[in-house]
């Protein structure tokens, strides 16, 4: 799914690689959804990184400073204003799908998290990444052991009680788990540096954290239901990939040229869209038994033409997450040229 880091786009020069992991996360997520795509293949490939991708690009872009009230501020601008909107909008389809609507149809809306799943199953994502984020922008105040503590804490107690945590509302259990990821993330960018050999490394870290998938060592995770796969394992193999990930792209996507990477920009500005939307158009396509790559194809390519449409509309604040025409941001290549 995206990083407001990751869904949002800011007026700070931005980077085409990371916009491209961006893009390729989507479209992981997407893929992920796809009924006829959701064997063990799917599974141990995709889930293993698609979503902590976002997470670990929220700290890999961290910005210092800002208090935890300026963070709710901006993540409920970004975050919670496009995801309240499009629950209306895409709950309000949802219920008219049902011949009778419960109480409890109306409940499981609100409750969000592992209470929804159809048409609204990646909206979790987005309450569990601002939960995220505010809770590392909370520990800040405390040193770096103190937040590794805690953020183990919180993994434990998810592994422990895996039902427990996946209940709680809005996925706030989901994104104490995932702070880890963040964390994760703001570590790795304080060590890029002294990587001289990123396309190398990346492919090493990449080939390594595959090979432990392959021999059984590790399996997929499941953030949505508070899955973390094998115990400790899997998040290791989790941020290997992501940061794996980051590596490769910060060395081959800046070849494509600057108009590349610019496109990159403007798709990743307004992803957040295809993230929330994208399992209407799967549900509707999967109904009237189109082939599974269409449905893939049209539930990231519908999504995303209409997104960048209302980019240069006065909707694109409630509905992106962004300014108007953010498409139009400046652009520069780099490593980690966009902030969180």
């Amino acid at each position: 799914m995206l990083a407001q880091p990751s869904l949002e786009h800011p007026r700070q020069m931005r980077s085409g690689a990371i916009d491209f992991l961006r893009v390729l996360g989507i479209a992981a997520v997407v893929a992920g959804h796809i009924g006829a795509w959701s064997g063990p293949v799917v599974r141990e490939t995709v889930y293993t990184w698609h979503v902590p991708l976002f997470f670990f690009l929220s700290g890999y872009l961290w910005s210092e400073g800002r208090t935890v009230i300026q963070e709710m501020n901006k993540r409920a601008r970004t975050l919670l204003l496009p995801y309240l909107v499009w629950l209306v909008l895409v709950g309000a389809w949802w219920l008219s799908q049902l011949g009778v609507i419960h109480g409890q149809d109306i409940r499981k809306l609100i409750l969000g998290g592992s209470h929804v799943r159809g048409p609204l199953a990646a909206f979790w994502f987005v309450t569990a990444l601002f939960v995220a984020v505010v809770a590392v922008r909370a520990l800040q105040r405390f040193p770096a052991w103190a937040q590794w503590t805690l953020s183990m804490g919180a993994l434990v107690v998810t592994m422990r009680f895996p039902d427990l945590v996946a209940r709680i509302p809005l996925a706030a259990g989901a994104g104490l788990a995932c702070v880890v990821f963040v964390l994760a993330g703001r570590e790795f960018k304080r060590h890029r540096a002294r990587i001289r050999r990123p396309l190398a490394t990346g492919l090493s870290i990449l080939g390594g954290c595959a090979a432990v998938i392959l021999l059984g060592w590790s399996t997929y995770l499941d953030l949505k239901y508070a899955q973390l796969g094998t115990p400790v394992m899997t998040v290791l193999v989790a941020i290997g990939v992501c940061a794996a990930l980051v590596l490769i792209a910060e060395h081959l996507v800046p070849l494509l040229g600057p108009r590349a990477n610019a496109a990159l920009s403007t798709l990743a500005s307004c992803g957040f869209m295809v993230v929330l939307t994208h399992a209407v158009v799967l549900a509707e396509l999967t109904r009237l038994g189109v082939a599974p790559w269409l449905v893939f194809a049209a539930s990231l390519a519908g999504p995303w033409l209409a997104a960048l449409l209302i980019l240069r509309t006065g909707l694109a604040p409630v509905l992106l997450g962004v300014p108007v025409l953010a498409a139009a941001a400046p652009l520069r290549v780099g490593v980690g040229s966009s902030r969180s």
